[in-house]
């Protein structure tokens, strides 16, 4: 998932009217679109990739975001392909994605004591858990532990056949907030470059 910013074909037609001058002014904007870049990229990892619109557990979705240039005045905000996080960097965007097991009847799915306090899977699978049974409660298939022989039982995994995931439209909705810190970091470099 990626959004690119680059400037209309009204810059392009100022720039040619502008002469001489028109080059160095292209350079400045394409210096501030860079410096602005940077900020969309880091306004979306800090206000939205944390808290309630994706809860965070490794950090490794956020410091994967980031901006970098494909062409002059051409700034690309995202993850770049072939990073860690490949597989799930379509979160960032609004698309549903329905999971489904690829090699069993059930996606099992931790829950209660199979998660650690920061949320990550204590377990891969239930296959890892030694002396742990199956359930059905409530319609519902749990896999857990018991603790000796009054031991209450602790659910660990939930089975399910299909999770329905929802993008968390950050990409966007950071990019959409910093348009007026891009625009001013642009407008400072061309003040700069005219001297304004």
């Amino acid at each position: 998932m990626r959004m690119l910013l680059e400037v209309g074909p009204d810059f392009h037609r100022t720039i040619a009217e502008l002469g001489d001058m028109g080059g160095a002014v292209a350079d400045a904007a394409d210096r501030g679109l860079q410096t602005g870049g940077e900020i969309a990229a880091g306004i979306v990892k800090r206000d939205y990739l944390s808290g309630q619109s994706l809860k965070r557990r490794t950090g490794n979705l956020a410091n994967a975001v980031t901006s970098w240039s494909e062409a002059m005045l051409h700034q690309v905000i995202g993850v770049p392909a072939n990073t860690v996080v490949e597989k799930y960097r379509w979160l960032l965007g609004d698309d549903d994605m329905t999971i489904t097991p690829k090699q069993s009847a059930f996606l099992a799915i931790p829950i209660g004591e199979g998660l650690t306090a920061s949320g990550v899977a204590r377990y891969e699978s239930p296959r890892q858990v030694e002396g742990g049974f199956f359930v059905r409660t409530h319609g519902r298939l749990l896999f857990g532990i018991k603790r000796g022989k009054r031991g209450k039982f602790r659910p660990l995994f939930t089975l399910v056949k299909s999770v329905l995931v929802q993008g968390s439209g950050a990409l966007y909705d950071g990019v959409s907030d910093s348009l007026d810190d891009v625009t001013k970091c642009m407008q400072t470099e061309i003040d700069k470059t005219i001297g304004a």
